[in-house]
């Protein structure tokens, strides 16, 4: 039984792929369950995307070309939200994303026949923890890796390399930190890094705004209450822009990694 819930558009999408997979081969697609903010209440039409994992009868490998046909409609369909995410076997649920490997996944529209996206120890951990069903046993009842150290290792080295890589090269382009998608993803996503390293439990990306605020301070308050307000209503408060703006992200998103470093794994 599906998560009564689900947002109406988020239901919807869900509904179109089962009922798309159903048709081009019955029996496929024995699971569907999201994760992501989803999981943790929050959804903000136009700027959330739907994070899912399904389940299939049959190796995905095997699949691909079933699921790339029954992706594309479903994009011709409805475009939006994005509707992201892998496909794995139960095996695949049980065994964690090391031995999962490549699978077909699909994000913001285009589908990849064997690749990684989103196959990594926070996945499996939003399942366990927030993660809603659609279709399938209840998570619960579901045979679900879990591996907390390797959690924090990947969090770490996430922090570590990705998002220090991304701050090295926008601190060259700073008038781009005042564009709305960029303030929110800059100030809210190591956030959420940097909440598992000293928290040691997975938040939100709302939550990681109020975590900035509690764990760095006040000085903070206005260029996160920015990004919330872009992701609440898609539209930046104002009370800091322009230059001021991308100082402020710049400032407290290499706050973030540097600190987040510090605490290792």
């Amino acid at each position: 039984m599906s998560d009564p819930s689900l947002p109406r558009e988020v239901a919807e999408v869900c509904a179109a792929f089962l009922a798309l997979a159903d048709e081009a081969e019955p029996g496929l697609v024995e699971g569907l369950y999201l994760h992501g903010s989803l999981g943790f209440g929050e959804w903000y039409a136009g700027r959330s995307d739907i994070d899912h994992v399904a389940v299939l009868s049959r190796p995905p490998a095997e699949a691909a070309s079933v699921l790339e046909d029954v992706h594309r409609r479903l994009v011709a369909d409805l475009p939006a939200p994005s509707f992201d995410g892998f496909h794995l076997t139960w095996a695949g649920l049980r065994d964690g994303p090391v031995a999962v490997g490549e699978v077909p996944c699909t994000q913001g529209g285009l589908f990849h026949p064997a690749e990684r996206l989103d196959v990594h120890p926070v996945t499996w951990h939003e399942l366990a923890g927030h993660g809603l069903r659609v279709r399938g046993p209840a998570l619960a009842d579901v045979a679900l890796w879990s591996d907390h150290a390797a959690l924090r290792r990947y969090t770490h080295e996430n922090l570590t390399s990705y998002w220090a890589a991304e701050l090295e090269q926008l601190a060259r382009f700073p008038q781009e930190l005042a564009r709305g998608e960029l303030v929110a993803w800059f100030v809210l996503g190591p956030a959420r890094l940097h909440h598992l390293l000293v928290r040691d439990v997975l938040t939100s990306k709302d939550g990681a705004g109020a975590h900035v605020v509690s764990w760095f301070g006040e000085r903070w308050r206005p260029v996160v209450a920015e990004a919330l307000g872009w992701r609440g209503s898609g539209t930046l408060p104002g009370a800091l822009e322009g230059e001021g703006l991308a100082r402020e992200v710049l400032a407290l998103a290499t706050l973030v990694v540097e600190d987040g470093r510090r605490h290792g794994a």
